[in-house]
């Protein structure tokens, strides 16, 4: 009996790719996945420390 393997296509969802405190060294990284056809986008947020951080999301496309 063979059995079949499950394949789903991918990770389905927005990803994080990269984690900064350069707000100029996020904008740049987005552009390049912007560049690659994948939608990006920053978000601000503030670790435990209270220092501010910028993550950029991608969802593949």
């Amino acid at each position: 009996m063979v059995r079949k393997r499950h394949h789903t296509g991918g990770s389905m969802g927005k990803r994080v790719v990269y984690i900064t405190p350069h707000r100029n060294l996020a904008v740049e990284v987005m552009k390049m996945y912007l560049k690659h056809g994948d939608e990006a986008w920053i978000e601000r947020d503030i670790d435990p420390t209270g220092a501010v951080l910028f993550v950029v999301y991608i969802f593949p496309g």
